[in-house]
């Protein structure tokens, strides 16, 4: 049981938004965490006009859980990245997850993720595989744990935001670019790996938007073409800081060009099936 605030080990940030038909599914994929340590959850809601709020509020009602605490914070609509900073604010745990309102962590997610975590006291930043999905390149597909390094981050973003459990130090001096719609992501573990390594559990431990691919299909991820301008604007701002040569710079740009066309053959062919 949480007896004290000071007790939280972890903090979990649910960014929301007109979110009434998934935000239980979250947070019920939390309580059937089979870690047992103090958690709190942090709801973020971004001025939603569905019934999520109430959602919410009933929930945290009925919920019987002795080691985790809900709690809901309203804020007008100001993007993901400003709800998600909203929550890492009042995060009160030596740790912080995210997870976003439409994604379900598997039982298994925390305990893996915080085994990991004591055996290695290197590990400030944490991710996993999700949807079945694992990290295709550099021969990484048969390593139980491993790193990513800029340019291997620029090749596949990697690991996916509901995947990532960091310690709350990495979040003092990082936080969401709230001017960024798309590719925010990206540029906080670009920001974050110039400290600290980026470490990836390959473990399947979360099924994000329900399972779908995950772009093109809704949402922000629907819009190819501004997930495409984020990724570029990634790229550049890498070239800056000099996490990669020019030489990566003039791979990774037509790269990425090949894989928004690939993008968009893939949603037009089956769109039509």
């Amino acid at each position: 049981m949480i007896n004290n605030i000071t007790d939280i080990e972890v903090s979990i940030v649910v960014p929301m938004y007109n979110a009434e038909s998934t935000i239980s599914s979250a947070l019920d994929s939390v309580l059937k965490q089979t870690y047992q340590g103090p958690l709190e959850v942090i709801i973020v809601n971004d001025g939603s006009i569905d019934q999520s709020e109430q959602v919410v509020k009933d929930y945290i009602r009925h919920n019987t859980s002795k080691n985790v605490i809900i709690n809901l914070i309203n804020q007008e609509n100001s993007g993901v990245s400003s709800a998600r900073n909203a929550g890492i604010k009042q995060a009160k745990g030596e740790w912080v997850a995210l997870l976003d309102s439409d994604d379900v962590w598997l039982p298994l997610k925390l305990e893996k993720q915080m085994d990991e975590i004591k055996k290695n006291a290197d590990i400030s930043f944490i991710g996993c595989n999700r949807n079945g999905e694992i990290y295709p390149y550099f021969d990484k597909k048969e390593e139980k744990l491993f790193t990513l390094n800029a340019k291997q981050l620029l090749i596949k973003w990697y690991p996916q935001t509901s995947t990532v459990l960091m310690s709350s130090k990495v979040l003092h001096d990082n936080k969401f670019d709230e001017r960024r719609k798309y590719g925010e992501d990206g540029d906080l573990w670009l920001r974050i790996l110039e400290s600290y390594k980026i470490y990836v559990l390959n473990q399947d431990l979360v099924i994000t938007g329900g399972g779908k691919r995950h772009f093109g299909e809704s949402g922000l991820s629907a819009n190819l073409s501004k997930m495409f301008s984020g990724e570029l604007l990634n790229l550049r701002d890498a070239l800056m800081r000099k996490q990669i040569s020019f030489m990566d710079f003039a791979f990774l740009w037509p790269y990425m060009y090949l894989k928004y066309v690939r993008r968009i053959i893939i949603t037009k062919v089956l769109k039509r099936a």
